[in-house]
Order: C-alpha cells, then sequence, then structure tokens
C-alpha cells in the first residue's frame, strides 16, 4: 500500500484534523458520547505524525479550534449573531496553535516513543491552561475534560480537576494514537493507566457535617430571546410567584419550609437596592416563605457589578452577605476594545461594561442554633473557570450554587453544556451544587456529580431537597493548581528533552561534516 503524498497528504491531514475537532465537540453534552473525545484527540495526534511543515502545523490547529468551537458553540449566535459567532470560532482556532505546535515538535523529536506519546498528551493540557487564562481573561469553555463527564475518567476530577481528567484523556487519546504506529505496549499502558485512575478515584467520601432544605426556583421568563431583559420587572414577578406557590404548599403540609431559597442570576435586574418597588417584591416573597432568599441582581458600589445578595425575611439585604461577579464574560458582560470594534458592527454596544468582584465566592447565612450555611457562589459564566469554586471551597463552603441566566440561549446545547461543568465541580470538591436557572435548566446536583432533580427549558418550576454540608478538601481542592502546574511542566520536560536531542544532533552532524572535510584535505 503506498502512501499518500504531497498535497494529498496534507489534505488528508487537513481531513483527519477536521474529523478529529468535530468527535471532541460531539463528546459534550448534550451528547456526551466521552469516548469520541478519546478518538478525536488520537486522531489530531495521528495527523502530527511524520513531521507536517511548521506551515501546515499552524493550519492544522486553526482548523482543530475552528471546527470544535463551530459544532460546539452555535448559542452563542443565539446572542449577538452569526458574524461574531464565527469570529470567535477562528479566535479558538488561532489560540490552538501554540499547544498544537508544541504537541507536533514533541511528537517528530527523537526521544522514545513512549515519551512522545506523554509530552503529547501534556502539549495538550499545556494549550488548555493558556486559553483558560489568556486573551481577555480566557475562555476555558471547550477543554477536553469536560467531555468526560460520565465516562470512566470523571471521578479522577477529585484528585485534580478537570485539568486532570482531560490529560488522563489525552494519555488514552495518546494511546490509541500509539497503536495506530504499532507501538502496542505503550498504547495499551496509556488507555489502562488512565482507566485504572479513574477506577480508583473515590468521589463524594466526605463526611456530612449537616443537612439543608434547599429551594432552587425556576421562574421563567415572558419570552424568550433578547427581548426579556425589557420585562426585567415581570421576570421578578415570576420568581417571586414562584416562591409563594411553594410558601403556600409549605403551610398546606405538602413539603417541608426550606432553609434557604436560591434565585437566578438576573432573577431581579431591577436593582432592589435602589429602587423600593423591587425590595417589596422581595420582601414580600422572603416573609411569605419565612426563609432567606439569595438574589441575583446588579449593584453600584464600584461601577455596575452583577452581584448575588443575600435577603433576610426580617430585615433584607444582610450586609457584607453578597457575591460579585469575579470571572466576567468578555464580549457580553465587557467588551473589549469597544471603541475599535463600534467602527466595525453596532453590536458591541449591546455588552455591558460592568466592575469584576474582589470577594471570597461564599455567601453565610446565619441559621442561629442550626448553624451557618456557607454557600460558595460562581454565577453563570464563572463555573468554568478552576479557581471560582476552588476559592470558594477553600473558603469555608460547605455546599455550593451556580446561578445563572441562560434565557438569552433559547433550547440551544448552552445550558446543558454548563449543568455538566457544575456536576464536574461537584464531582471535584466533594459538594453538592445548586443550579438556579431563570429559565432552565435547573438542577439539584449530589456530589457524586449525579442529578438529582432537574427542570426543563422554559417552565416555571422550583426545586426542593436536603443536601448535606461537607466542610472536607479534596486533593483537587488543595492542590488542583499544582497538579495542572505539574501537567504544563510535564510538556515543558518533553520540550527541553526534544530540543536537547535536536541540538546534540546538529553538533553531531556539523562534527561529521568536518571530520568528512577534514579528510578531503587530507
Amino acid at each position: 500500500m503506498t502512501r499518500p503524498s504531497g498535497g494529498k497528504l496534507v489534505l488528508a491531514r487537513f481531513l483527519l484534523t477536521a474529523i478529529g475537532g468535530a468527535l471532541v465537540a460531539w463528546s459534550f453534552q448534550p451528547l456526551g458520547l466521552w469516548w469520541l473525545g478519546w478518538v478525536g484527540v488520537a486522531i489530531l495526534f495521528v495527523a502530527l505524525l511524520g513531521r507536517p511543515s511548521w506551515r501546515a502545523t499552524v493550519g492544522l490547529a486553526v482548523v482543530w479550534g475552528f471546527v470544535t468551537a463551530m459544532i460546539a458553540l452555535p448559542w452563542i449566535a443565539e446572542f449577538v449573531g452569526a458574524m461574531p459567532y464565527v469570529a470567535l470560532a477562528v479566535t479558538l482556532g488561532l489560540m490552538q496553535i501554540p499547544g498544537v505546535l508544541l504537541a507536533r515538535y514533541i511528537l517528530g523529536a527523537d526521544l522514545p516513543w513512549p515519551v512522545r506519546a506523554v509530552g503529547a498528551a501534556a502539549a495538550v493540557l499545556a494549550g488548555e491552561a493558556l486559553l483558560a487564562r489568556w486573551p481577555f481573561g480566557g475562555f476555558p469553555w471547550l477543554r477536553v475534560g469536560w467531555g468526560q463527564l460520565g465516562g470512566p475518567l470523571d471521578d479522577a476530577a477529585v484528585l485534580g480537576g478537570v485539568a486532570l481528567v482531560g490529560f488522563l484523556a489525552a494519555l488514552a487519546a495518546a494511546g490509541i494514537a500509539s497503536l495506530v504506529v504499532k507501538q502496542w505496549v505503550t498504547g495499551v499502558a496509556l488507555i489502562l493507566v488512565p482507566l485504572a485512575i479513574g477506577v480508583v478515584a473515590q468521589p463524594a467520601t466526605g463526611d456530612d457535617v449537616g443537612t439543608v432544605r434547599i429551594a432552587a426556583v425556576q421562574g421563567n421568563v415572558p419570552r424568550m430571546g433578547m427581548e426579556f431583559n425589557a420585562q426585567r420587572r415581570a421576570v421578578l414577578e415570576n420568581h417571586a410567584d414562584a416562591t409563594r406557590d411553594l410558601a403556600d404548599r409549605v403551610r398546606a403540609g405538602e413539603e417541608p419550609k426550606p432553609d434557604l431559597v436560591v434565585w437566578p442570576e438576573n432573577s431581579s435586574d431591577v436593582s432592589p437596592l435602589t429602587d423600593a418597588e423591587a425590595a417589596r417584591i422581595i420582601d414580600a416573597a422572603a416573609r411569605d416563605i419565612d426563609a432567606p432568599i439569595i438574589v441575583g441582581t446588579f449593584t453600584y458600589d464600584d461601577g455596575v457589578q452583577n452581584t448575588m445578595v443575600l435577603w433576610d425575611p426580617e430585615t433584607g439585604p444582610v450586609d457584607g452577605q453578597r457575591h460579585e461577579k469575579i470571572y466576567l464574560q468578555p464580549f457580553g458582560e465587557t467588551m473589549p476594545f469597544r471603541d475599535l470594534l463600534r467602527t466595525i458592527t453596532p453590536l458591541v454596544d449591546r455588552a455591558g461594561d460592568m466592575t469584576p468582584g474582589t470577594g471570597d465566592g461564599v455567601i453565610e447565612v446565619d441559621r442561629g442554633a442550626a448553624g451557618t450555611i456557607a454557600m460558595g457562589i460562581a454565577t453563570c459564566y464563572e463555573v468554568v473557570f478552576d479557581p471560582a469554586f476552588r476559592d470558594a471551597v477553600n473558603n469555608g463552603a460547605t455546599i455550593l450554587a451556580t446561578p445563572t441566566n441562560n434565557a438569552t440561549f433559547g433550547y440551544t446545547d448552552m445550558t446543558y453544556q454548563q449543568l455538566a461543568m457544575s456536576r464536574m465541580r461537584a464531582i471535584e470538591f466533594d459538594r453538592a451544587v445548586v443550579v438556579a436557572a431563570t429559565s432552565g435548566v435547573s438542577a439539584i446536583v449530589g456530589p457524586d456529580g449525579a442529578v438529582q432533580q432537574e427542570t426543563e427549558i422554559f417552565e416555571q418550576k422550583v426545586l426542593t431537597a436536603d443536601l448535606p454540608l461537607r466542610d472536607d478538601l479534596t486533593i483537587a481542592a488543595r492542590y488542583g493548581g499544582a497538579v495542572e502546574w505539574a501537567i504544563v511542566a510535564l510538556a515543558a520536560l518533553a520540550l527541553i528533552g526534544a530540543v536537547r536531542r535536536a541540538m546534540r544532533a546538529a553538533a553531531a552532524g556539523r562534527e561529521t561534516e568536518h571530520q568528512q572535510e577534514s579528510h578531503k584535505e587530507r
């Protein structure tokens, strides 16, 4: 069998890379075929074998990221239109260049094959680590690890977070690629080792230090799409109505009174701290249910901030108990290069100009003799960032919540992808997670990552559950950041080894050439 040559070989590489990117996209929820993530990354590695030119490698990186983003992120177009959606996909393709170039260099190095295979897997995660931080604060939405939920590796999140899960998946992919090139021992080992780690990892093993009765309110919005922002008071009324319905059921003895009610992000776009009518509506709902409510609103102490505020049924907003969103969505809550981009499209003025918060990510609810509920908050987009819940847990959070507003994205995959992230965080930190969404999907997630209850999209519903409070710190909570940097260091070591081998080979080549010239002179 003859190998394709020249242009046909380059075309085959690009086709393989596009297929690989598509498979990774399909590993994400709601399709959630975790094993496609392994195959997709393996196909990328195969496309990088044989030392393709650096120009071709750059193209492969862009195709890889572009195809993944185009398939996984069409919900972006629901918010800002087709042009910004395509532009984001191109940007994410460009951001794959460093990691893919690194993987290609390591795979083409004069190193033992096992070192090259592991180094390439680490290179993929090194690229993800960069994208999680830069540009504009990062966009770690398409990490390979997110697609592993429901597979044999997701429990490893308790050991090293999403970075470790993604690295194990990349190792398994390197194992598949090893089998393709008939490196049988390495291939089998790189598949079995991640599986063994996934089996050995034991999530949700902490002891309960208490329980809490939680109500997650999904009030729904008057209608889908951007227009719902013009109906802010109606959204607030919806959440108050749903809370009053719960209070009626409690008084009727149909279910127990909650200790804490969680409303979603933007449940009160009309700030109750500046609008008396909004404050009255929330006061009435809190008194009716006779429980504190965590309300999603805006505060203006330091510019405009997306804030979750604790509202007591007797005293109203509780001083000091709020979470101002720290990790803001670029091109949504902030707009980089606003003046420049306004010359291209007026859509830039749909984006906000918000100020990030600086808090500890925890809202404490005093229950008197029953103890304190320390709820860690990651508002909507924040759940994608490792430090959001990690910092909250290390600051004492015993339960977690992801209040979110997904109404703008309609029936798209966005809400399911985000729910998967909350589930992975539950495993990672051994905490129950309450997902409260304006329009769905809201959910109650156990510390093992299992969804105990969930709503449909665009329905009004309240989820209630007795959930455990836990104060143990998992390995991921303590050392998750160090684990990610260790993976990056592994890629760096492989790169150093590859460079040293190349330098030695070059030096040996020069010495041989010198000896040949000397021999000719004699």
